[in-house]
């Protein structure tokens, strides 16, 4: 049906563009809810819709496990998890020039006495607020993280720390630093062959460097201390209880699940030293 619209339209061509190419028409919403998240909506052009599903296309495919389990995720999760690398990777590449003197990164800023506690602030489950007031990671376009997340982004990322005092008067910003760097990224794709968690393998243009011993609380950033995640799992080790070691004989990674009521778990190794295993 659609075809057959396009060629009655190309027949009785005007000179006014035809709806689906009227780029005058596109939009495109993204707005922060109440719980945080972002809601998008748009309409597009063909043309924009098309390059758009181009770009897509391949980072949403499904990426079953060696043992042929399917992808839990449905299409629409696929594709928000290709939408979300799609920035990741434009950002990384800084093809968006300078700004003001500088390529555009992701500022988190991070109340003092938050930087000088070893444990994150005590947090209320019902307020989601601090016990003695508001006392979480914020970035510039006003949405707030769980200082996991921020933890996470400090993990891999263009990082300017902004340190503020309790009414958020800036004290101090350090220097923005590309943390791993192009040769310790090579040496870890040589090394873990993509996401090293066991039972996943993503492929390793998916994969950020994460801290071992977390950046933030002085972890060096070196080989001993990193190993490559995919994004899916680069966020549940930060929000689990899993632990994650170089060990001196084989200078390998090795994953330990949270211990069970029958005891501590045995660690398992990366995947490419690993039998398929359910993630």
């Amino acid at each position: 049906m659609q075809r057959v619209k396009a060629t009655l339209e190309a027949t009785f061509e005007t000179d006014e563009a035809p709806h689906s190419e009227r780029a005058d028409l596109n939009r495109f919403d993204l707005s922060r809810t109440l719980h945080g998240r972002y809601l998008l909506r748009g309409d597009l052009d063909a043309e924009s819709g098309e390059l758009l599903q181009a770009a897509l296309s391949k980072l949403s495919a499904p990426r079953p496990a060696e043992d042929g389990t399917r992808d839990p995720r449905p299409p629409s999760q696929r594709r928000a998890d290709a939408l979300t690398e799609v920035a990741r990777r434009f950002l990384g590449a800084g093809l968006t020039g300078d700004e003001a003197g500088e390529r555009p990164h992701l500022t988190v800023v991070i109340p003092e006495r938050d930087l000088r506690e070893n444990q994150g602030p005590a947090i209320d489950g019902a307020s989601g607020l601090g016990v003695d007031g508001p006392r979480v990671p914020w970035t510039p376009w006003g949405g707030t993280l769980s200082l996991a997340a921020a933890r996470k982004t400090a993990c891999d990322s263009d990082v300017t720390p902004v340190v503020v005092d309790d009414a958020g008067v800036p004290l101090a910003m350090g220097r923005t630093t590309r943390l791993v760097t192009p040769s310790q990224r090579r040496a870890l794709r040589v090394r873990d062959r993509g996401c090293a968690f066991p039972g996943c393998g993503a492929p390793t243009g998916w994969t950020e460097a994460h801290h071992i011993v977390p950046w933030i609380d002085g972890g060096p950033t070196d080989l001993d201390n990193l190993v490559l995640l995919c994004g899916h799992h680069h966020r549940f080790l930060h929000h689990s209880k899993w632990r994650v070691e170089i060990h001196d004989d084989d200078k390998m990674p090795w994953f330990t699940p949270p211990p069970t009521p029958l005891g501590p778990c045995e660690p398992l190794p990366a995947h490419r030293n690993s039998t398929p295993l359910l993630a």
